[in-house]
């Protein structure tokens, strides 16, 4: 994993380190109270579902922003920064609503009893007493954490900027191809994100395994981690035929999110639905990556040959020796040549010429109009 090496770099990754330890920390403790506070026979209703899934899913979106945050560094990648920080506002929507989930279930928990009479929890521990300020340390580290995030961001961006100008070209369109590029990436990993999120809350306890669709459902999970690979090597190596395909399934995915967002929503389904708020933010989240997703692959493909694929396959390796910046591309020779001519064409109005002066050689430099 790429080590950061700069001061903003190492405040990120603590900023969002500690985000991640406290809140899974936190959901940890909160969970075991859980399970020792309710009664087996409350496993029997997807009810007993909405606390655990709550905790889950704000743990797991915290803990992928940290590897994001180290992709970030890796890939000096200005536009993952700012869907980083977007990215955190919505885990702390979240994380504010499960406030409310949890307080909500555990009322519903306590009142509700088996067909035997036996009850779903032990009335006796108090275990939203013990749970509501754990959730609350939650909700107010991960507000901390976005607005320290944000502040980092800004400053990151003009380093990763300069890296940008340095590794790609001095080139204004090769510059604007590469960030659609970068775009695309990015996106591909917070649909990835999301979707999964949804899923999780959706079949789990909305579903609550009903077959067929309970299975049919996960398996969109793997499918969509395999887009998002299949994406990448795709778009590096602008393969029109490849990119058809994906855009087809990035078109199912939609539907796919669409049919999720339009079952929460729909008349009388809405009232028993135990978790709408999350469930419905995670789907609106991840149809609009997946939307933005669609038109940047688009995109992409507009810009296959124009130059960028050289660069894309460079494989630069961004390192500091010394406080000086030295970069590594791993080019074939055919794509060493188009990119030195590349130069010479931009370059073109520049001519070197030397002279002789007093027995020493001086290299002399005119812009010619």
């Amino acid at each position: 994993m790429f080590k950061p090496k700069t001061a903003l770099e190492w405040s990120l990754l603590a900023v969002t380190s500690v985000q991640a330890l406290v809140v899974t920390v936190c959901n940890i403790i909160i969970l075991i109270s859980y399970l020792h506070w309710v009664n087996p026979v409350v496993y029997q209703v997807p009810l007993s579902y909405n606390i655990p899934m709550c905790l889950t899913t704000s743990a797991l979106g915290c803990i992928f922003q940290v590897f994001l945050t180290l992709d970030s560094f890796r890939i000096k990648n200005t536009v993952q920064l700012v869907a980083l920080c977007i990215a955190n506002v919505f885990l702390t929507i979240a994380i504010g609503l499960q406030y409310h989930t949890s307080k909500a279930s555990v009322g519903r928990i306590l009142i509700n009893t088996d067909m035997y009479g036996f009850p779903f929890a032990q009335a006796e521990i108090p275990f939203w007493a013990n749970s509501a300020p754990t959730l609350i340390v939650c909700i107010v580290v991960a507000c901390v954490c976005t607005s320290a995030m944000v502040g980092l961001a800004y400053g990151l961006h003009i380093e990763f900027a300069w890296a940008l100008y340095k590794n790609v070209s001095p080139d204004m369109k090769m510059r604007n191809r590469y960030l659609v590029y970068q775009i695309y990436l990015v996106l591909l990993r917070f649909t990835f994100l999301f979707a999964v999120l949804l899923i999780l809350l959706f079949d789990l306890v909305e579903v609550h395994y009903r077959e067929p669709e309970f299975s049919l459902t996960m398996g969109v999970i793997p499918l969509t981690l395999l887009h998002a690979i299949a994406s990448a090597f795709c778009v590096q190596r602008e393969t029109k035929l490849g990119m058809a395909v994906i855009i087809t399934l990035q078109l199912a995915l939609l539907a796919f999110l669409s049919r999720c967002l339009k079952q929460l929503l729909k008349i009388g389904f809405v009232q028993s639905v135990t978790m709408q708020n999350e469930t419905v933010l995670f789907a609106l989240v991840a149809l609009f990556f997946a939307a933005a997703t669609l038109v940047v692959a688009v995109l992409c493909v507009c810009n296959f040959g124009k130059g960028l694929r050289p660069i894309l396959r460079a494989g630069v390796d961004v390192r500091r020796e010394n406080g000086n910046a030295w970069y590594k591309a791993a080019m074939t020779k055919d794509e060493e040549e188009e990119e030195r001519e590349r130069g010479a064409k931009r370059d073109g109005r520049y001519y070197s010429l030397t002279s002789s002066c007093g027995g020493r050689s001086m290299g002399c430099r005119f812009e010619l109009d």
